[in-house]
């Protein structure tokens, strides 16, 4: 990374912030298959300074291009993780939204009960198919079954966990 003058601002990032962007980056590649540059931005949100940031300024902190982020940060925006900032006379800003993790976390973990139930349909669907055909949607709903058991605890314990903190 970094361009021939050496003059990124990547480079100017103390080494322990860069091994927490490119450890972000390489979650995101391994996991999901987001490319390294998009995976950066997305660190790189988490921890910039300022918090609002241009994408001209988002792509000098991770050595990006516009055309490899701008799709990114515009569906992140549209998913309530960042907010645009608009000024008149400025360049459009973004910022991480204060608790858009959890709350993106919430949103997708809202939505598993009903793949619970749609996996259960399938298996009353394919109840008279023989065994080697059901049986990989059964490995799903079993799966989503004990999920979804665990999330009503997990969320209650994460609202008491806030309710603790902001006392």
């Amino acid at each position: 990374m970094g361009n021939a003058s050496g003059g990124s601002r990547y480079e100017t990032l103390t080494k322990a912030e860069r091994s927490f962007v490119d450890e972000v980056a390489r979650h995101y590649h391994e996991a999901h298959g987001v490319t390294w540059e998009k995976g950066r931005v997305m660190a790189w949100m988490i921890i910039s300074d300022p918090a609002e940031q241009s994408l001209d300024e988002i792509c000098a902190a991770v050595d990006a291009t516009p055309e490899g982020i701008e799709q990114l940060i515009e569906q992140l925006s549209l998913a309530g993780l960042y907010r645009r900032v608009e000024q008149p006379g400025e360049p459009v800003r973004y910022r991480l939204v204060d608790n858009g993790y959890p709350k993106a976390v919430a949103d997708t973990f809202a939505s598993w009960p009903e793949y619970h139930q749609i996996f259960r349909h399938g298996l009353e669907v394919l109840a008279d198919a023989p065994a080697a055909r059901t049986r990989r949607i059964a490995e799903i709903e079993e799966l989503f079954g004990h999920i979804v058991g665990d999330l009503a605890d997990l969320t209650r314990r994460w609202e008491e966990h806030l309710r603790s903190v902001s006392t």
